[in-house]
């Protein structure tokens, strides 16, 4: 029969007599402990075994939990669709927003502005010249990540402040974020992402400071509706 043995915190192993009725054989001595409130009627084999199968599934938890994003993704978003000038990404516009048609530099690919003109959202294609390419190298979002935050250092008169760097999951896309201070005080939101064979930058930027989470839920609602 199978050994008995119970746990309690507070008190030292001893001994306990099983007696085998079905053989006549002589009782046994475990080592149990003295507290009749729990029982486990299993081996201490099959306990330990038990036992590293739950701390695998909890670190295997605590690893997919480092894949969800900062912000919510939860922001309502219309039927009606946006699409991009040079690639076949589309996307489905957000409640309260509005597609552009057009804009002066023409560099922005799919542009979104909320309607009071309070936020916008840019979709801006990153286009790698062969040195770029090979820099980036097989860790593709990692790579854009560091690439695109270079690009602003130098692009900027004066020094950044990154932070909130992340890289998670969403609707099977991989993505890299961050946010950084620029030089009239607002915080930026600039996410990367690769779709088909192209890479893309999606900045939302706030027209004033201030706290900016739901204008990050609705970039990352508007990044899940992406195929």
């Amino acid at each position: 029969m199978p050994r008995l043995f119970h746990i309690a915190p507070d008190k030292r192993l001893k001994a306990m007599d099983i007696h085998d009725n079905s053989t006549g054989r002589r009782p046994r001595k475990i080592l149990g402990r003295v507290n009749a409130s729990i029982w486990f009627p299993f081996s201490r084999r099959t306990f330990f075994v038990i036992f590293s199968y739950i701390a695998l599934a909890s670190l295997i938890l605590s690893c997919a939990a480092g894949s969800s994003a900062l912000y919510d993704s939860d922001y309502p978003l219309t039927k009606e669709i946006a699409r991009a000038k040079s690639s076949p990404l589309k996307i489905n516009i957000p409640q309260g927003w509005v597609a552009a048609e057009d804009n002066e530099n023409n560099l922005i690919d799919l542009w979104l502005i909320r309607e009071d003109y309070s936020a916008t959202l840019n979709f801006i294609p990153v286009n790698l010249d062969s040195a770029a390419a090979k820099e980036i190298g097989e860790d593709e979002i990692n790579g854009l990540l560091k690439l695109s935050k270079s690009f602003r250092k130098i692009s900027s008169k004066s020094a950044l402040k990154f932070m909130n760097q992340e890289i998670f999951e969403l609707n099977g896309k991989k993505i890299g974020a961050y946010e950084y201070l620029n030089n009239s005080g607002t915080v930026i939101r600039v996410a990367v992402f690769k779709t088909g064979k192209k890479y893309y930058e999606l900045s939302a930027v706030p027209k004033k400071p201030g706290d900016q989470k739901e204008l990050y839920s609705v970039q990352n609602s508007v990044l899940s509706s992406i195929e």
